[in-house]
């Protein structure tokens, strides 16, 4: 195998890499908000009863850990992206891919579409929503506690 070939599969394997932890992220939120659903279904059967108690502060804690793997997802899918970027670079270099200007363009034209979208970090949006799960499991064991 040529070193271009090698780099390739290399990149190959960071991509999927990157790809898997996008996936499993998606996974676990879904998971994650299925449960939230239930449990909340099941507190306001019980009409908010003590006993239900258990079941919220279960909710809380669920989005604090989703919030913590959803970071960590992130981390693990920034690190494969850098190193495939690097290996792109690599690939330019040794020229078994072409530096195309049209790509920059098509990244700048993109950004100008969207001056506001493109500034904002996907990962927030999903840390954020698992932080938002562990406050309505807070707020929902606060309204156990009043009732």
């Amino acid at each position: 195998m040529s070193t271009p070939e090698v780099v390739l599969a290399y990149w190959t394997e960071h991509r999927q890499q990157f790809r898997q932890s996008e996936d499993q992220r998606s996974v676990l939120t879904n998971y994650l908000l299925v449960i939230t659903a239930g449990l909340t279904g099941l507190i306001a059967a019980q009409r908010f009863a003590l006993v239900t108690l258990p079941a919220a502060l279960l909710i809380a804690a669920l989005g604090l850990y989703g919030a913590l793997a959803v970071a960590k997802y992130h981390e693990r899918a920034s690190y494969h992206l850098q190193q495939a970027r690097a290996l792109t670079r690599t690939l330019k270099e040794l020229g078994a891919l072409a530096d195309d200007p049209h790509l920059d363009e098509q990244r700048e034209d993109h950004y100008r579409r969207h001056p506001l979208l493109h500034r904002v970090r996907l990962h927030w949006l999903w840390t954020g929503l698992h932080l938002a799960i562990a406050v309505f499991g807070a707020v929902l064991a606060v309204v156990i506690l009043a009732v």
